[in-house]
């Protein structure tokens, strides 16, 4: 699995659009299992840019609790979750690394509740029941794709702590898609997208790029749509991605025609090119020391979003050679949450 490009690359995207940070973690010990080799990543070893298996444990703890408090819920776990990956697949510096592990920390203790112990509990189980559940519904958009968003990033984190696939977790996982099944209404095609039907994705390439087109849409657009509903488009977008790279690309196929609608609209007629005081350099420390990620939609962290958009912005960048395009994506991925602050 590919794991991000050059921090010198990013960089100089990032400074050519003015940008300043984002990634991040948090603490907490796991239970009494030594960390094991990463399968996905070699970087995962003493003196690697890591935030630790404990942080990726209570993400997936979180997620295999969410269930009990109501499908929205599982947004906490996720984003623990994508800050370790992010911090995984960058080479960021020591202090920036300290700083997002502090903005994670804190937004574990603001959303307490939904982080519990980190005892997966006895037994061995595989993870049939959670794709089975995923790929009876995933062809089915509900709320920007959330099922396939909250199963990629917990087999992902499975497929580095396998000692965590226990009856306990699996079916907590499985749960979790069940309530998000029952509790939401399909988002049906709208008039236009039926008398405009949009050309299939050949493959997750096709999928990566033409949602980083649609991300560039004139602000207006953006505000017209909803902002929230532009981050899912990248978030449900890395989604499908990853669960393709993780083996599962049966299932991500039959996602692709609805993201495929989900981003599909008329442009509109405005032409504003967005906010610049949104402007963040997700690879540096100054933004992750002040005050600013929290700061979103009710000091929530973005409800989460504030970690998992630069994970799965930067993934879907990967390969993008166009430094222009790099340049532009990065610049409106900063601004999606000015309307929420």
């Amino acid at each position: 699995m590919a794991h991000g490009i050059s921090r010198r690359r990013l960089l100089g995207a990032a400074a050519a659009a003015g940008l300043v940070p984002l990634a991040a973690a948090c603490g907490e010990r796991a239970p009494t299992e030594p960390a094991l080799p990463s399968a996905s990543a070699a970087a995962d070893e003493p003196g690697g840019n890591t935030l630790g298996r404990d942080v990726l444990a209570q993400g997936l703890m979180a997620l295999a609790h969410a269930h009990k408090r109501g499908w929205a819920r599982g947004h906490h776990g996720a984003a623990v979750i994508a800050s370790y990956y992010f911090c995984l697949e960058h080479p960021l510096d020591e202090p920036t690394l300290h700083a997002l592990r502090g903005q994670v920390e804190s937004f574990v203790q603001y959303r307490r509740a939904e982080f519990p112990g980190l005892d997966p509990g006895p037994g061995n189980a595989d993870v049939g029941p959670v794709l089975e559940q995923l790929e009876a519904h995933v062809h089915e958009l509900r709320s920007g794709g959330h099922d396939a968003i909250y199963a990629s990033l917990a087999l992902r984190a499975l497929q580095d702590l396998p000692h965590y696939a226990t009856p306990k977790v699996i079916d907590g996982l499985r749960r979790l898609l069940v309530s998000f099944v029952e509790t939401l209404p399909v988002t049906e095609a709208t008039e236009w997208q039926r008398e405009h039907p949009a050309e299939p994705y050949a493959d997750s390439a096709a999928l990566a790029r033409e949602t980083l087109d649609a991300m560039q849409r004139p602000w207006e657009s953006v505000l017209e749509l909803g902002a929230g509903q532009v981050v899912h488009w990248v978030t449900h977008a890395d989604a499908l991605v990853t669960l393709d790279e993780l083996g599962h690309g049966a299932i991500a196929r039959k996602a692709w025609p609805a993201h495929r609608r989900y981003i599909h609209h008329p442009l509109g007629d405005g032409t504003g090119s967005g906010p610049s005081k949104a402007a963040i350099d997700w690879l540096s420390a100054e933004y992750w020391e002040g005050k600013a990620p929290r700061q979103p939609q009710k000091g929530s962290w973005f409800f989460g979003h504030t970690f998992k958009l630069p994970y799965s912005l930067f993934r879907l960048l990967r390969g993008v050679e166009d430094e222009a395009v790099r340049r532009a994506c990065l610049v409106r991925g900063a601004q999606l949450s000015v309307p929420f602050t």
